[in-house]
């Protein structure tokens, strides 16, 4: 991700991004004009005001389309916090349905015996709330407290409210349009079948070459991009589409160096990488060797004995770009795939050496109990324990979060921790190591198909949207390599990943067949051709 964009923005300047559509604010972008003043109007004790208002807001943050939750950040741990020491107040049936329907949205599992406990004193049975959050949809009249929406659509709910709108109209209707969100996902229409989504986006592929039958960057042939659209090509149910790949795999063979490398430039680890899985994915036996030679060479780079590090080395390891000092998470999980599609199994020594620097970027203290320094200030870094990722030990592009002992905590987001996921199985790590647990438990409390979760939205709405596409191939490659068929979210929900993903490319996808982040350019996602080969590459592994 970083890596390819890095080497793009050497070429040339990063071009204009399409314009985003007309036609009034999206949905996401109501929430945040409402959910960003709330959060300004937090008391120092975590509320919102009373106990109604503060569910509300808890509700409205946890079924926004930005999917809040506690460890986002103290605008909502807070709140809950508050919720709880004021849930042995009795005498409120409103206000202890509406807690615990707030703590069902926000972490259903770990709060499940306060739930049936305020529900039971409301005189409503919790399996409703399950039902609500998951569904949107409630029989009967709503009890009070509730944040049951009538037939209207989240959108207007926002829209419509009048300028004299107080707080606590404003927090229970964004709770309300929360609902209705949820109701409206679980009533989307059928989308094109998957194999339709993918040979338009093959098109697209196809009709972006260059004369040269490759797909440049200002004129010169690019090998990582070429690589990521050949291996969406082989992905194709049409004999021409594939055949239009066999002519970029013999370029790439031919750029490959003496120590096994492919590249032409520069970042010779991650197109290497992706020059591996184009060659793998075409099967030809003619293609080993060259296979072979270049997971060698990825071997070779390795942070470990043979450049001088030992095992309590920050990032012993951990592979980077080639050629600098810091590996990272992003370079090693391409590096590992590479690896894993050239046939190496989970004793491979490059994946066990890989444990010590996964668990390093891993937000779990158990494991990871070292403090680092971060780079450019040196203030103390150490993990947290929500489970999730980050970029590199004690450093991430989510930014960080700073502890009351003045240490700070480098934030957890969602490509990483995919990508922590999918590594660790491939490392051979089985489904109940607490390693494993614990990034799968951070996957469930963030499950989202709208953003990249784990930035702070609320400071820039756009911060989760850096990165989307990498997200959803990192997403789909880890759940599908970790056997998980079903992701159970922080609300009871029960998300079929694979039909839900192809769901979300298909409506993603643009007239001419591409993919494009129109909402955040970082890391070169404003290329259609890279985003179209990640969106590709994804739907591919979701269909099975």
């Amino acid at each position: 991700m970083i890596a390819l964009a890095c080497l793009l923005l050497a070429a040339a300047p990063v071009p204009a991004l399409p314009a985003v559509p007309q036609g009034g604010p999206s949905v996401k972008s109501l929430f945040d004009a409402e959910l960003g003043p709330m959060r300004a109007r937090q008391a120092e004790d975590g509320s919102y005001g009373g106990r109604l208002e503060t569910a509300w807001v808890v509700t409205a943050m946890a079924l926004s389309p930005r999917a809040y939750r506690e460890d986002d950040g103290p605008f909502i741990r807070d709140a809950v916090a508050w919720l709880i020491a004021q849930a042995a107040a009795a005498g409120d049936p409103a206000a202890d349905l509406a807690t615990a329907f707030a703590l069902q949205c926000v972490d259903a599992a770990r709060y499940a015996a306060r739930i049936e406990e305020l529900a039971g004193r409301a005189g409503v049975e919790s399996e409703r709330l399950r039902d609500l959050a998951a569904s949107g949809s409630w029989s009967g009249p709503a009890p009070e407290g509730l944040p049951v929406p009538g037939e209207e659509s989240a959108a207007d709910i926002l829209s419509g409210l009048p300028d004299y709108a107080g707080f606590a109209m404003r927090a229970e209707a964004a709770a309300r349009a929360g609902v209705a969100l949820r109701r409206e996902s679980a009533a989307r229409p059928p989308t094109p079948p998957p194999a339709e989504v993918y040979e338009r986006g093959v098109d697209f592929l196809l009709a972006a070459r260059a004369d040269s039958g490759l797909w440049e960057v200002f004129g010169q042939p690019e090998p990582g991009i070429s690589a990521l659209a050949a291996r969406a090509l082989l992905g194709s149910s049409r004999p021409e589409a594939r055949a239009a790949a066999w002519p970029v795999l013999d370029w790439l063979k031919s750029l490959q160096k003496e120590d096994g490398s492919i590249f032409t430039r520069g970042l010779p680890v991650y197109v290497t990488s992706v020059a591996i899985m184009a060659l793998a994915a075409g099967g030809r036996e003619e293609d080993r060797e060259a296979i072979a030679r270049a997971a060698d060479f990825l071997r070779a780079m390795q942070a470990d004995e043979g450049e001088g590090y030992s095992e309590s080395d920050r990032y012993y390891g951990g592979i980077g770009y080639g050629g600098d000092l810091r590996p990272d998470l992003s370079n090693l999980q391409y590096a590992l795939q590479a690896l894993h599609d050239a046939g190496a199994d989970a004793d491979d020594p490059a994946f066990q050496k890989a444990l010590r620097f996964l668990q390093r970027t891993q937000n779990r203290s158990e494991s990871n109990p070292e403090t680092y320094q971060r780079i450019g200030t040196g203030e103390p870094v150490r993990a947290g324990d929500d489970g999730g990722a980050a970029y590199m030990p004690g450093d991430s592009p989510a930014g960080y979060d700073r502890m009351p002992d003045g240490t700070l905590v480098a934030r957890s987001y969602g490509s990483m921790t995919y990508a922590l996921l999918k590594c660790y199985v491939f490392a051979g790590l089985p489904a109940d190591d607490p390693r494993v647990e614990a990034a799968v438990d951070w996957i469930q409390r963030h499950w989202t198909l709208e953003v990249n979760p784990g930035f702070d939205m609320l400071r820039d709405p756009r911060a989760g949207f850096q990165g989307l596409y990498y997200y959803f191939l990192s997403l789909a490659e880890a759940l599908s390599a970790a056997g998980i068929e079903e992701v159970v979210a922080a609300d009871g929900s029960r998300h079929p990943w694979r039909l839900e993903l192809a769901a979300r490319l298909a409506a993603l996808q643009r007239e001419d067949g591409s993919w494009v982040n129109d909402q955040a350019e970082r890391w070169w996602e404003g290329n259609p051709v890279l985003c179209t080969s990640y969106a590709l590459a994804a739907l591919a592994v979701a269909r099975g």
